[in-house]
C-alpha cells in the first residue's frame, strides 16, 4: 500500500508586497484548506509551513539533533493568559519578552544562548474593515536544542498561542 508524504515542508510563494494582514491570512488558509499551517510574510513572498502539498518545490523542515546550536528568527505575539484575557507586556519591556521566550523554550525543547528582542505592534484590518493591533515581537538569536522531539514539534506547530493566523509563531532556523 502506498502512503502519502505528510512531512511538514516549507513552501515559498510570491505575493504582492502591499498585500498584508487579514488578506494574507485568508490566502494562506485557502491554500491549506483550513489545515494546520504556519507562515512568515517576507514582503514579496510568503514562507508557508504545512504538511499539505502546496508546491512541487517544498522542502522538508530541518530537524536538528539534540545538542545542536543554531541561529533562529521568530516573530511572535507575546501574551500571557489571566482571567480569560490576553495580557501583553509593554512594547519596551524586552526583559518580559525574553522571559516569555525562555519559558516557551523549556516547553519546546530548546535553550536560549543569545537573543536580540524587539517589541512592536502590527496593525490588522480584518474582514468588514475592523481594525486592531496585535503584539509582534521579533526575536533573533542563537539557541541550543535540548530535546530534538519537542523541538521538531515546535518547528511544525509553532511557538505561542496568539497570532498564528497573522504570521506569528513560526520558528525559522
Amino acid at each position: 500500500m502506498e502512503t502519502k508524504d505528510r512531512r511538514v515542508k516549507d513552501h515559498i510563494i510570491s505575493k504582492p508586497s502591499r498585500t498584508v494582514g487579514y488578506p494574507v491570512h485568508r490566502m494562506v488558509a485557502a491554500l491549506v484548506d483550513g489545515g494546520p499551517v504556519l507562515f512568515a510574510d517576507n514582503g514579496d513572498h510568503l514562507v508557508i509551513r504545512t504538511d499539505k502539498p502546496i508546491t512541487d518545490s517544498g522542502h522538508a523542515v530541518k530537524t536538528p539533533a539534540g545538542g545542536e546550536i543554531i541561529g533562529f528568527e521568530l516573530k511572535a505575539s507575546v501574551a500571557t493568559r489571566r482571567g480569560g484575557r490576553n495580557i501583553y507586556p509593554e512594547v519596551s519591556d524586552w526583559r518580559a519578552r525574553r522571559a516569555w521566550l525562555e519559558e516557551h523554550g523549556q516547553r519546546h525543547g530548546f535553550e536560549i544562548l543569545a537573543v536580540h528582542v524587539t517589541g512592536g505592534r502590527e496593525k490588522v484590518i480584518a474582514s468588514g474593515g475592523r481594525v486592531f493591533w496585535i503584539d509582534a515581537t521579533r526575536f533573533t538569536g542563537v539557541l541550543k536544542v535540548i530535546d530534538a522531539a519537542k523541538f521538531s514539534q515546535a518547528m511544525a506547530t509553532g511557538i505561542g498561542r496568539v497570532g498564528k493566523a497573522f504570521g506569528m509563531g513560526m520558528l525559522v532556523i
